[in-house]
C-alpha cells in the first residue's frame, strides 16, 4: 500500500475552504472506509502526487486540487492525496504504486514537472488497467503529458508592462523549462517596445525556489520602482505580500497563476492558467473513455492560459504613473498586442 488514504464520497464537504482543509477531510475519511457502499469498492481509483512544495500557493498547485475535488464530487472514484517531501518519497510513492495489486482501473497524476526525472531510464512496465498523467512536461514513453506554453502570455504581459521605466524577472530556478519559455516571452515583449532590458533574478538553484516566500519578499524590497514578473511559484507570495504592505510604491507586480488582483493593489493584470480545467478535461477523458492523448501543448490560443486585467485597479491605488493614468490602459494595452502575441508564439514553437 502507498501513502494516502481512499475517501468514499459521502465524507468529502462540498466546499473545500483551503488546502490544509482538504487534507484533514482526506485524513478523516479512511476511518469510514468500511462503512462505504459496494460500488466504491471496485470503483475506479486516482491518485495525485502534489508537488514538493505542495499546495497552499493560491494559484497553480491550488488549482490543480480544485480540479481534482471538483471532479471527485460528481463520479464514482476513490481517490488518494499524496505530499511527498522529496524526490526520493516521490521514488517510493511511484515503485509502491507500480507494485500493488489492486485490480480496478487507477490513475497516477504527478502534479508537477520535477518528476519527470523519476520516470526516465528504464521503460515503464504497466499493468493494462493502470495510467499516469505527467504534468509540464514532454514525451514520455508509456506517460500521457502536457505542457502549459507560457510563451505568448508572457510576450503580452511584457508589452502591456513595457511602458513601466525598468522591469525585473523573479524565478524560483533557472533550470527548469516552463520558468524558461516565460522569461523568453516576458523580455521578448518588454524589450520590443522599451530599450531597457529585464533584470533577471533567481531565488535558488533548485526546486526549493518554488517555497521561499520570505526570500522573495526581502528581494522584493530591493527592486524600487521595478515592474516584476514573478516566476517563483509559492515564493510569488511573498511579492505580493510586500507589495501590499508599501502600498505608495511605484512598483507593479503582475499576479500569477490566479487571479490574484485581491492580494495586493499594486497588481494591475494577472497571468491566469486554469490547472483545474486541465486536470478536469483529463480526468474525464481517462474516465470515459479510458484513454489520454500521449501528449498537448496548451498555449494562449488554447484559453487555458490567458491575462485577466484587474477591474478595480486603477480606483484601489494609491499612486500612479503617467502611462495608466487613464483606467482603460490595462485593457486596450491588451486588446492591441493580442493577436502579435499569438503570431509569436506560433512562431516561437517552431524555432
Amino acid at each position: 500500500m502507498y501513502p494516502g488514504s481512499f475517501c468514499t464520497k459521502h465524507t468529502i464537504m462540498h466546499k473545500y475552504l483551503n488546502f490544509i482543509f482538504v487534507l484533514a477531510v482526506l485524513s478523516s475519511c479512511s476511518d469510514s472506509k468500511d462503512n462505504a457502499a459496494d460500488i466504491f469498492d471496485t470503483a475506479p481509483i486516482i491518485t495525485l502526487v502534489t508537488s514538493t512544495s505542495g499546495a497552499g500557493d493560491n494559484g497553480y498547485n491550488d488549482g490543480i486540487i480544485t480540479g481534482v475535488m471538483n471532479f471527485y464530487e460528481k463520479n464514482d472514484v476513490r481517490l488518494s492525496l499524496v505530499h511527498p517531501g522529496s524526490l526520493d518519497e516521490a521514488r517510493t510513492v511511484l515503485q509502491s504504486w507500480i507494485n500493488n495489486d489492486n485490480a480496478e482501473r487507477q490513475l497516477l497524476i504527478l502534479a508537477s514537472s520535477e518528476y519527470e526525472q523519476i520516470l526516465r531510464g528504464d521503460t515503464l512496465k504497466l499493468g493494462g488497467n493502470k495510467d499516469i498523467l505527467l504534468f509540464e512536461s514532454d514525451h514520455v514513453p508509456n506517460v500521457s503529458t502536457f505542457r502549459i506554453q507560457r510563451y505568448g502570455a508572457s510576450f503580452l504581459a511584457g508589452c502591456i508592462a513595457s511602458p513601466h521605466a525598468e522591469a525585473t524577472i523573479i524565478g524560483a530556478h533557472p533550470n527548469e523549462p516552463i520558468i524558461t519559455d516565460a522569461i523568453k516571452g516576458f523580455t521578448d515583449g518588454y524589450e520590443k517596445y522599451n530599450t531597457a532590458k529585464v533584470n533577471i533574478i533567481y531565488l535558488a538553484d533548485d526546486y526549493s525556489g518554488f517555497a521561499m516566500p520570505d526570500s522573495a519578499y526581502r528581494l522584493a524590497g530591493t527592486l524600487g520602482n521595478s515592474f516584476i514578473y514573478p516566476l517563483a511559484g509559492g515564493s510569488n507570495n511573498g511579492i505580493y505580500k510586500y507589495s501590499r504592505e508599501e502600498p505608495f510604491e511605484l512598483m507593479l507586480v503582475a499576479g500569477m497563476d490566479a487571479d490574484c488582483s485581491a492580494y495586493s493593489n499594486r497588481i494591475p493584470f494577472s497571468v491566469i492558467i486554469r490547472t483545474d480545467k486541465i486536470i478536469g478535461n483529463y480526468l474525464n477523458m481517462w474516465l470515459s473513455t479510458q484513454e489520454m492523448p500521449h501528449h498537448i501543448v496548451y498555449g494562449l490560443e488554447s484559453g487555458y492560459i490567458d491575462i485577466l486585467v484587474s477591474p478595480l485597479f486603477n480606483e484601489m491605488s494609491y499612486i500612479w504613473e503617467d502611462y495608466y493614468l487613464n483606467p482603460d490602459y490595462w485593457k486596450d494595452a491588451y486588446d492591441s498586442y493580442k493577436e502579435e502575441a499569438l503570431k509569436r508564439e506560433k512562431e516561437y514553437e517552431v524555432e
